[in-house]
């Protein structure tokens, strides 16, 4: 399979800029991704966190606008390290911001290099586009999917649900996983409306072979309304809360409603 082009001297000035760009000092949370029928982790999002454990909004606004594409290189590559350090199993989730067309080969090349350097598979790596506007139209959604594939990664978009995505977008980028807003989740065993969107993004996901992830499920009831709609990966503080610069325990069993 052929890979980005990458090399030595490339990685070593995008380290350089990365580490110009960070304004403040950050760490990670990690939440696990649950095969929710079988309580069984298939993964953990990397969350990005203050020292203290501040939010991401209040480390993200230390940021200058013009370094933040460096600044998310550098969560990419430091949330590998931590994963790494703290033997976080299954897939690794990396949000992806500020990536755009002329920046895309270098993102795919310098987090697949690093990811190597830390003994990571890139097969692991799930990277998560909250926006699929900024990538581009059909001809550079397709870039992302064909460079992604090539570098071994899974792509996910993001909030799914949250904004109009047109779903040609959807069709051009065949993400592996969508994600669905913790909007859509947010008392959908009670709302007859958002069970009506949910139940059209799952049919239309299912038509392209793309994998739902429910984020934001914190009640029983609303895991159990997906579980019979099919949804078989959920994220939620019902199953674990973020943990800080840990990974957290998955309950080893759940009850539904």
């Amino acid at each position: 399979m052929n890979h980005p082009v990458s090399n030595e001297s490339v990685l070593n000035q995008l380290l350089a800029d990365c580490a110009e760009a960070v304004d403040s000092s950050f760490s990670f949370a990690f939440q696990p991704v649950v095969e929710a029928d079988k309580m069984r982790v298939h993964g953990h999002e990397a969350l990005v966190r203050g020292l203290s454990q501040e939010s991401a909004e209040s480390v993200i606004a230390a940021i200058r606008p013009e370094n933040q594409y460096f600044f998310n290189q550098a969560c990419r590559m430091r949330a590998l390290e931590f994963a790494r350090r703290l033997n976080v199993t299954g897939f690794i989730h990396l949000n992806c911001t500020h990536v755009r067309p002329e920046n895309l080969d270098l993102t795919m090349s310098s987090t697949r290099d690093w990811s190597v350097r830390c003994g990571i598979d890139p097969q692991r790596v799930v990277l998560e586009f909250n926006d699929l506007k900024p990538l581009g139209g059909p001809k550079q959604l397709h870039a992302v999917h064909v460079r992604a594939r090539q570098a071994g990664f899974r792509v996910l978009a993001d909030n799914f649900g949250s904004s109009e995505v047109g779903l040609k977008r959807l069709a051009v980028l065949r993400p592996q996983f969508v994600k669905l807003d913790r909007t859509l989740i947010r008392g959908i065993d009670r709302s007859v409306r958002r069970q009506a969107i949910v139940s059209g993004i799952i049919a239309t996901c299912r038509a392209l072979g793309v994998e739902i992830i429910a984020n934001g499920v914190e009640h029983a009831a609303e895991a159990d309304w997906l579980k019979h709609a099919g949804v078989r990966l959920c994220q939620g503080f019902l199953f674990a809360r973020p943990a800080f610069e840990a990974v957290p325990e998955v309950p080893s069993h759940f009850v539904p409603a």
